[in-house]
C-alpha cells in the first residue's frame, strides 16, 4: 500500500470508511495517460477525463467516440454531452470526492481503456476546502459545501 505503515499486517484494516461513497465511470478522451493521486479533488482533474454517474451514459459516450462518421473533435464533443457536469454540486460525485484508494496510491487512466474504467470515490474529509489545482477556479469553489 502506497505510504501506509501498518502496525499489525495480519489485521483487517478498513481505509476511507467515513463519508459518502460513489461509483463513477471514467473515460480519457485525451491522447496520453492521466494519473490521479489519492487525495486529488476529482472535479479539478484534467478535463480530458470524463466522469459518468451511470454505466449507460458511459456506454453512449463510448459509442460516440467510435462513430466513424464524425471527426475526432466531433466524437469528443458528442461524448462530453453524456458526461456528468463537474460544476459545484455538493453531495454529487465527482464534486467533493476523491479516489477511494490507500493514501499515496494513484490510478492511471489510459485513452485506450474501453469500456470505461469503473472507479469508487469517497467524499473528501477534513476542512473540505480545496484551494487549488486550477488557476481559473472560481473563488466560491474552494469550499466544497
Amino acid at each position: 500500500m502506497g505510504g501506509v505503515w501498518v502496525k499489525d499486517p495480519d489485521a483487517n484494516h478498513e481505509l476511507n470508511s467515513r463519508g459518502a461513497k460513489a461509483v463513477l465511470y471514467v473515460l480519457n478522451v485525451g491522447d496520453r495517460d492521466i494519473q490521479i493521486g489519492s487525495h486529488i479533488h476529482l472535479a479539478d482533474v484534467n478535463e480530458n477525463l470524463l466522469f459518468f454517474t451511470d454505466k449507460n451514459a458511459a456506454a453512449q459516450a463510448e459509442q460516440a467516440l467510435t462513430d466513424q462518421q464524425l471527426t475526432r473533435p466531433e466524437q469528443i464533443a458528442e461524448a462530453r454531452r453524456f458526461a456528468h457536469d463537474r460544476s459545484k454540486t455538493p453531495g454529487r460525485a465527482p464534486w467533493g470526492f476523491r479516489l477511494d484508494v490507500a493514501p499515496g496510491d494513484s490510478k492511471r487512466f489510459s485513452p485506450e481503456n474501453t469500456p470505461s474504467d469503473r472507479i469508487e470515490a469517497v467524499e473528501m474529509g477534513g476542512d473540505r476546502r480545496v484551494p487549488g489545482l486550477r488557476k481559473n477556479k472560481p473563488a466560491g469553489d474552494v469550499d466544497l459545501d
